[in-house]
């Protein structure tokens, strides 16, 4: 049974998240599956998914670290492979109930980013398949580019801090936009 602290949903129950020249859409309901310590990385690999690099995103699999990763597809099958599994088999990670996932998209995505990440995400320097762990709206965040519907970024960041990034989100553009939809 999944539980989410605020709104079965999304994370930001009653929150605002702005549309326009910039987009943000929370994905919290989204599953998702993490696992880290010894033995992670090798469970993975014997059920048959490929794991990527440090700080790399591949078929769905984020690698954070050497032995820490998070799976965004397929999650419920994995868990009972993982569950049923003998160590080494690396520990859960708790990141579906504690972790915000939203997505940020819009005509003016990179000069938002700008603004609110000290990392330069341009397509020039960020591309598609690397990781940035580092601040994004004054918040500790994993990103990464998804461009599946155009190109847009997709972050993890505390579940806690969900309203706060939604509101530094909707101050930082501001200047981009200028309509907020519930």
């Amino acid at each position: 049974m999944r539980i989410y602290p605020l709104d079965p949903q999304g994370a930001a129950e009653g929150t605002l998240l702005v549309t326009g020249a910039v987009n943000l859409r929370d994905l919290s309901h989204t599953p998702r599956f993490g696992l880290k310590g010894r033995g992670t990385v090798a469970f993975l690999q014997s059920q048959g998914i490929l794991v990527p690099g440090v700080n790399e995103v591949a078929n769905g699999v984020l690698r954070l670290g050497s032995e820490e990763v998070v799976v965004l597809d397929g999650p419920t099958e994995l868990r009972a492979s993982w569950e049923a599994a003998q160590a080494p088999k690396g520990y859960y990670a708790w990141r579906e109930e504690t972790w915000a996932m939203m997505h940020l998209s819009g005509e003016r995505l990179f000069d938002l980013m700008a603004k609110i990440c000290p990392v330069d995400l341009s397509v020039s320097a960020f591309a598609v398949g690397r990781i940035a762990q580092t601040r994004v709206g004054y918040v500790e965040a994993i990103t990464w580019r998804n461009d599946r519907d155009g190109i847009g970024f997709d972050l993890l960041f505390d579940i806690a801090a969900t309203a706060f990034f939604a509101d530094a989100v909707a101050t930082a553009s501001a200047e981009f936009n200028r309509e907020v939809t519930p």
